[in-house]
């Protein structure tokens, strides 16, 4: 028996929200193997911010140089220096949507002909959101005219041929990234390094060497603007590869398994996960990023915004749901993030 028209909005905006709940679905409509940019960083290091448009940190670049020795009645010294600057980042939008028309053969059929319907249009929307996004949080804007797309891990983490502190302003920011200028303030910097080979000689020494040049301590205790917890290292299938091969050269006891190590590589106790996604990316890199000052941040109420079914101006019988983002990526310590790239 078929659904009454005034009937079919309501249906479908309760199947959806069945749907949203279950959250179980199998797809093929994408060549990735995984999204780790949406599973590790949008739904596990997402913050959500309230109480205004922009997001602002701030950073206190440098002490006031006001230490000295001095001697037995000497004349007090005085300097007065401006040490703090200001991060600020704005919310961008991402959309998403899918359409039906109350005429559609499910409709009439009734039962699960409409579950079936609306699931595989639902789904196709959220894989074409999350396809979106994995691209997004990976990649940074073109230049500074861009102002639609979000800040990503491009953006925050900047490669540099030179090892060290160099991961400045990315190309198209002369003026820096949340407009502070590395130029002009140098520590704002992320730690940057080249390999020839994924050896232990190479790419493992850098990585140590990283790893001990990016763990900062404050020598007095104040709060701090951290954002989330944790530690991730992000690589290639190339990377991964040649990672898993060196740990089994190191361990004599395999077994008969001919890829023991596969899925098992860590680093200082911290997983080094594989991301499809970086295998478009010729220099091979491998991310050493610090959650503590990484976040992808949301406007409260705005992660996956669903809306009820609406009617398209001039299709009084079509229907559209629309899924609404408002986020973007915020750092607020480069000097914690690393990016090592190959020669």
């Amino acid at each position: 028996m078929g659904i009454p028209a005034n009937q079919i909005d309501d249906l479908v905006l309760e199947t959806q929200n069945k749907l949203i709940k279950r959250g179980a679905f199998v797809d093929m409509q994408t060549d990735l193997t995984d999204h780790v940019a949406v599973r590790e960083m949008w739904k596990k290091k997402r913050k959500q911010f309230v109480g205004g448009v922009n997001w602002e940190f701030a950073i206190q670049m440098d002490h006031n140089h006001s230490a000295r020795t001095v001697g037995m009645y000497e004349q007090d010294g005085s300097s007065i220096n401006d040490t703090m600057k200001n991060g600020e980042v704005g919310p961008r939008h991402v959309n998403a949507h899918y359409l039906y028309d109350m005429h559609e053969k499910a409709f009439q059929r009734g039962g699960l002909a409409i579950v079936d319907l609306i699931k595989t249009k639902y789904v196709g929307m959220m894989v074409s959101f999350y396809e979106l996004m994995e691209t997004l949080l990976w990649s940074k804007p073109s230049d500074v005219s861009d102002d639609k797309s979000p800040y990503g891990i491009a953006y925050w983490v900047v490669k540099n041929a030179t090892e060290g502190f160099n991961g400045g302003n990315p190309a198209g920011f002369p003026s820096g990234r949340a407009g502070i200028d590395s130029a002009t303030y140098t520590r704002f910097k992320n730690w940057t390094a080249q390999y020839v080979s994924v050896s232990a000689e190479d790419l493992v020494r850098k990585m140590r060497k990283a790893h001990r040049n990016s763990k900062f301590r404050s020598p007095v205790s104040h709060s701090t603007p951290s954002v989330q917890m944790g530690n991730g290292i992000y690589v290639g299938d190339t990377v991964i590869g040649l990672l898993e091969e060196l740990l089994e050269k190191r361990n004599m006891n395999l077994g008969n398994d001919l890829a023991s190590k596969d899925g098992r590589t860590m680093f200082k106790s911290t997983p080094v996960t594989y991301a499809p996604k970086l295998d478009a990316d010729s220099t091979d890199p491998i991310y050493m990023l610090d959650w503590k000052w990484l976040a992808v941040g949301v406007m409260a109420g705005w992660a996956e915004n669903l809306t009820a079914p609406y009617m398209v101006p001039g299709k009084h019988n079509v229907r559209r749901v629309d899924l609404d983002a408002s986020m973007n990526m915020v750092c607020t310590d480069p000097r914690r993030q690393v990016v090592i790239s190959k020669a």
